[in-house]
């Protein structure tokens, strides 16, 4: 088995091997080569590719190469390339590709540069004027097809350095005439050595005709300084051995001559360019023979005149120009001209001496006067140039847009006429007033005149009536009108009036036969043809308490007449409405109303219930402002209410007629759904009631404030049974309450309501007189003694400060009984002074108050002490620990007591003076105690001392 799988791997080695040698190297291998003299050998423009290849290639491929200077040298089949038109010595590379076993190879050749043959033999020539020299042109060879390489380095021979040679071009014209030497290197390349070769250029000079400086003269100039010109002072830099020619004005009289006379030239040939050339010739055949040319320029003038007209806004602006024409040729002209500094243009044709051109109205501002000025002209056909000095005088126009404008309208509607910019024989907007005439041209041709109208203008505005009685007929009017002292232009002071006729309008009528009980409604339509819309007519009949639609019907026409018929005869009972409407759709001018509708309320079977109203009714007359009328009477009804002066009458009284008192009315009252009169009228008996107003013994009566008097407190007459209502004014004004508090000066009005609740008209007037006493003055509203002294009410009068009033002193703020003098004060207590006038007995509605404090008591007058002992054994004597008159001194002193362990039993204050003894629910030993008493007050330290419990 090994000795199988050997022979197995040998013979797979040998086939693989055997393969790749047979076509892995079909392109061959890659080679590199140098060729440093290409340029000795002819035999190098058919240079063989595929021989160079190493390898064993096989031919079938193609060859390539990836700089486009080699693509036209090789021929990619055979491999041929031709040195000779590679012009760039350096590395070139062309690949061999064979498909027939996908590979490729290079041949790499490393190519020596040709420099082209020395020029040194007086062969290279420039000449001075040319700025781009191209030095390549003076390598080369004799040999076709032998050419330099093209990306060598030139360079200047030091002995001539100029540094204007820039790559392969020379500037001639910078360096001038002389002899300069270049030279012109290949570098080298691999194995091959770099090589150069010699320019000698000879830069010979340029003919030189000078700069010219031509004249220019518009042809009326004054030509007397021209007489002699000599043509060589208009050269500048020439050349002295060149000649003058000219065409035409014989001048000249020989090569030789260079003087001419410009006037002469003027006068002979007038306006016109005369040419005169210098010409010199080259001192080498390299360089070209030069002229220059000195023109003469007269250039002809427009000389003339310019009018326009005072035109309206809109209207062409052409103005008219008349000219020279011996100094002027006939053409088309671009002028160049101002209005008021603006800048325009306009082509004119002129011919034999007069042309007109026309304003740009964008440049021209209406109401105002404007300069107008040529200021140029262009001749463009024929095509030549004009003297830039135009001699026309400028002169003036204004254009004006005055206009009215006048609203058209329908028949019988006035309308205004609104004049706009006019303006006063100045020229200016028009203010003031002016005297106008207008003619109104009427449809039929007739006219009306209108004379010695005054209008108000202001800035050129004004606006005019024309009242409605001047269009009762439709058509087109005509007014023009002539304004005296305005300015005087082509504007049309005119309008045209269209008066559109009222068209006439549908006409709908509903005819029923019985609106209480009907059976058939007619439909009645009368409509005028319509030219340009339709017609919607619809009909229908409605239930009227359901809103039910029960009949409808919708018609579509143009116009006419139309009767249609609405059998109601089979409707159960109830009340309906029938309607007919219209609708319409044209646009018939000053048509306002499009839509119509015609409707009629009727009834199947029934009238209305009879109205409920009370038999007797009274009617106060203070409730009126004016007296009642029927409309006043209460009635209970549906629909609309009618009234009779008896029960079969069939005069309906005016709602408005007058109640009289006792008086007997009869109502009935009608279905406002179908207009039907119930059979049954209800009596109304009206009685007027109006009492005699109130008397009073005493209208001034006299209250005191601080009682808050109210009107309840007026005393006022009235009869049994009636009472007494309140008013603030003599005559209507607002009802007041009898709680109503009274104002002192105020006066009140009193009425009378009676037993049928009217008031009385009469009104009585009561004028109160309330009395205020001030609170009394006292010099202080705070007392400070000592409650040990037992102070009394008499203390408190030394505050009074009181002379026309007695002073009383409470101890509440309102109420309460006076108090005596003697009354003892109690501290913390607020005492409150009260005046009295006796003269009115009336007293101050407010009390002063005032605070009493009774601690100001010094503790050494009154031997304040602290006991040092008690013995609480139920003897009633001395039963309590306490301080005497500790709580009158010290207000708000605190007493602590303490057992000898520092436990506290006993915390006491003004409202829990005395210590019985106690310690919570047992009774403390007999023995020493200890108080801490803080008197809070006067910032005194607070005491501590002992005293004994013995029972």
């Amino acid at each position: 088995m090994n000795i199988l799988k050997l022979r197995y791997l040998l013979v797979s080695f040998i086939f693989l091997s055997g393969f790749s040698l047979m076509y892995g190297q079909c392109a061959g291998t890659n080679t590199t080569i140098d060729v440093c003299t290409k340029d000795d050998d002819v035999g190098n423009r058919n240079f063989d590719l595929f021989a160079q290849l190493g390898g064993s290639p096989t031919t079938g491929g193609s060859w390539s190469t990836t700089n486009p200077a080699n693509f036209v040298a090789l021929n990619q089949t055979t491999g041929i390339v031709d040195l000779w038109r590679i012009n760039n010595y350096g590395v070139h590379r062309f690949t061999y590709t064979n498909d027939a076993c996908g590979e490729s190879a290079v041949v790499t050749i490393n190519l020596g540069g040709y420099p082209g043959e020395d020029n040194i033999d007086g062969s290279a020539n420039a000449c001075s004027d040319d700025s781009s020299v191209n030095l390549h042109g003076f390598l080369g060879s004799n040999i076709d097809g032998k050419v330099q390489d093209f990306n060598g380095l030139w360079e200047e021979d030091p002995s001539t350095v100029t540094n204007q040679l820039v790559n392969n071009y020379f500037n001639a014209q910078a360096a001038g005439p002389g002899i300069y030497i270049f030279t012109y290197t290949v570098a080298e390349v691999s194995s091959c050595a770099s090589r150069t070769s010699t320019v000698i250029l000879e830069v010979h000079p340029a003919a030189n005709p000078g700069i010219p400086s031509s004249l220019t003269f518009c042809t009326n100039e004054d030509f007397s300084a021209y007489t002699n010109l000599d043509l060589n002072s208009r050269l500048t830099n020439a050349d002295p051995n060149g000649t003058w020619s000219e065409d035409g004005t014989n001048q000249l009289s020989d090569l030789n001559d260079s003087f001419i006379n410009i006037q002469e030239i003027n006068e002979n040939f007038g306006y016109g360019t005369y040419s005169f050339t210098y010409t010199v010739y080259p001192s080498h055949p390299i360089c070209q023979e030069r002229s220059s040319v000195v023109n003469i320029n007269i250039l002809p003038v427009l000389d003339g005149e310019i009018s326009t007209d005072n035109v309206c806004f809109g209207s062409s602006y052409v103005v008219d120009l008349s000219y020279d024409d011996t100094i002027l040729h006939n053409g088309e002209f671009i002028l160049t001209y101002t209005v008021d500094g603006a800048r325009g243009e306009a082509n004119a044709t002129l011919i034999d001496g007069n042309g007109s051109f026309t304003i740009d109205s964008g440049l021209v501002p209406v109401n105002q006067m404007l300069s107008l000025d040529i200021i140029n002209a262009i001749s463009i056909n024929p095509l030549r140039d004009v003297c830039p000095t135009v001699i026309v005088p400028a002169t003036t126009f204004l254009v004006a847009d005055s206009s009215v404008s006048i609203q058209d309208i329908c028949v019988d509607n006035d309308t205004t006429a609104n004049f706009t910019t006019i303006l006063d024989a100045t020229g200016n907007l028009a203010n003031g007033t002016f005297n106008m005439d207008y003619t109104l041209v009427q449809p039929d041709g007739s006219s009306a005149n209108f004379t010695n109208i005054e209008l108000l203008f202001t800035n050129g505005s004004a606006s005019l009536n024309l009242p409605r009685s001047n269009f009762t007929e439709d058509g087109p009017y005509e007014a023009i009108f002539s304004i005296a002292n305005t300015f005087s232009t082509n504007c049309p002071i005119s309008d045209t009036i269209t008066v559109t006729p009222v068209p006439s309008a549908i006409t709908l009528d509903l005819l029923v036969d019985n609106n209480c009980d009907a059976t058939q409604i007619d439909v009645l339509i009368d409509a005028p043809i319509l030219s340009n819309g339709t017609y919607t007519i619809t009909y229908d009949v409605t239930e009227i308490n359901s809103n039910t639609v029960l009949t409808t019907n919708t018609i579509n026409f143009t116009g006419g007449t139309a009767d249609y018929q609405i059998d109601v005869d089979a409707l159960p009972v109830g009340n309906y409405i029938a309607s007919v409407r219209s609708t319409q759709n044209d646009t018939t001018p000053c048509r306002l109303i499009f839509e119509f509708e015609e409707f009629e309320n009727f009834s199947r079977g029934g009238v209305p219930e009879p109205p409920q109203a009370a038999p007797n009714q009274t009617f106060c007359l203070s409730d009126f402002s004016s007296e009642p009328t029927l409309m006043d009477i209460e009635v209970t009804a549906s629909g609309d209410l009618l009234f009779y002066a008896t029960e079969t009458d069939n005069d309906i009284l005016p709602i408005t007629t007058l109640l009289e008192s006792g008086e007997d009315y009869f109502i009935s009252n009608t279905d406002p759904a179908n207009n039907c009169e119930g059979s049954n009228r209800v009596q109304v008996t009206v009685l007027l009631s109006n009492p005699d107003g109130p008397t009073s013994s005493n209208t001034t009566p006299l209250f005191c404030a601080e009682e808050n008097p109210t009107l309840s407190n007026i005393v006022i007459d009235a009869p049994i049974g009636s009472t007494i209502v309140w008013f603030d004014a003599a005559v209507n004004g607002n009802a007041l309450e009898a709680s109503t508090i009274l104002v002192d000066g105020q006066s009140y009005f009193a009425a009378i309501n009676n037993e049928q609740n009217c008031t009385s008209t009469e009104r009585l007037e009561i004028t109160p007189t309330v009395i205020s006493v001030a609170p009394t003055e006292l010099s202080a509203t705070s007392l400070i003694a000592c409650g040990l002294d037992n102070p009394t009410i008499l203390e408190l009068r030394a505050l009074e400060n009181e002379v026309d009033n007695d002073v009383f002193w409470y101890t509440v703020e309102t109420g309460g009984t006076a108090l005596t003098n003697d009354v003892l004060l109690i501290t913390n207590t607020i005492y409150y002074a009260e005046n009295y006038n006796a003269t009115t007995g009336c007293t101050s509605a407010t009390r002063v108050p005032v605070d009493v404090e009774l601690s100001n008591c010094d503790p050494e007058n009154y031997d304040f002490f602290i006991p040092d002992g008690f013995s609480p054994n139920a003897d009633n004597r001395n039963d309590t620990f306490f301080v005497p008159n500790i709580e009158t001194i010290f207000p708000d002193y605190t007493i602590e007591i303490l057992n000898r362990y520092g436990t506290t039993l006993f915390r006491g204050d003004r409202n829990n003076p005395a210590w019985d003894g106690s310690n919570g629910s047992s009774m403390a030993p007999n023995g020493v105690y200890f108080y801490i008493i803080n008197y809070n007050k006067d910032n005194l330290e607070p005491v501590q001392g002992r005293f004994y419990l013995n029972r």
